[in-house]
C-alpha cells in the first residue's frame, strides 16, 4: 500500500539513469547522467527501463534538455553502470572503454566513432559523428546523374553593345 501511495505522489519525478548513445563491442558511448521522466507510475517506468522498453522523455545535460528516448541505444539505471574511471566502466558483467558523447551529437542518428583527445593533460576519448560514408558518397561520381544540357525553353540572348 505504501509503495502504491509513493508512486502516486511521485509520478512527476524522474528515475536516475545513464544515457548510452551507442554500444560497440568494446566501447560504451556515454552521454552522461539523465532522468527518465513521464506520466506513468515510477514502478512501471522502472520495469520498462529494466526490460529496455522505456519510451518517453529523457532529461539530460547541464541545461536539463528533454529529448526522446528513441535517440539513445540504452537507458540503464545508474546502479547498472559502474564507472571505474573516466575511461573505463563495467556494464552487464563486462568491461568497456568509455567514450564521452558531446551534446552536439545527442541528436545525431548515425554511427559514432571514438577518438582520443587531450584535455588538461589527461587523455580522454570523445565520440564524433562517423561521416566516412557521406564523404565516400560525395567523392565518387554517381552514375545516375545526367550531364548538364541546353535548355529547351528560354535562353539568354547576347546583349547588344550600345
Amino acid at each position: 500500500m505504501l509503495e502504491w501511495l509513493q508512486d502516486r505522489l511521485s509520478r512527476q519525478q524522474g528515475i536516475a539513469i545513464w544515457v548510452v548513445k551507442q554500444l560497440d563491442d568494446t566501447t560504451l558511448h556515454l552521454c552522461g547522467k539523465g532522468m527518465a521522466e513521464g506520466t506513468e507510475r515510477m514502478s512501471r517506468r522502472r520495469r520498462a527501463l529494466a526490460r529496455g522498453t522505456f519510451v518517453g522523455p529523457v532529461r539530460i545535460g547541464e541545461h536539463h534538455e528533454v529529448l526522446h528516448s528513441d535517440l539513445f541505444a540504452r537507458l540503464p539505471l545508474r546502479s547498472e553502470i559502474h564507472l571505474i574511471d573516466e575511461g573505463e566502466a563495467e556494464y552487464a558483467g563486462r568491461r568497456y572503454h568509455v567514450s564521452w558523447v558531446p551534446e552536439r551529437c545527442w541528436r545525431f542518428q548515425g554511427p559514432l566513432i571514438s577518438q582520443p583527445q587531450r584535455n588538461d593533460g589527461k587523455l580522454r576519448f570523445v565520440s564524433h559523428e562517423d561521416v566516412a560514408a557521406i564523404r565516400e558518397k560525395a567523392a565518387t561520381p554517381n552514375a545516375s546523374t545526367t550531364p548538364p544540357r541546353q535548355s529547351d525553353g528560354w535562353s539568354l540572348a547576347k546583349r547588344d553593345d550600345d
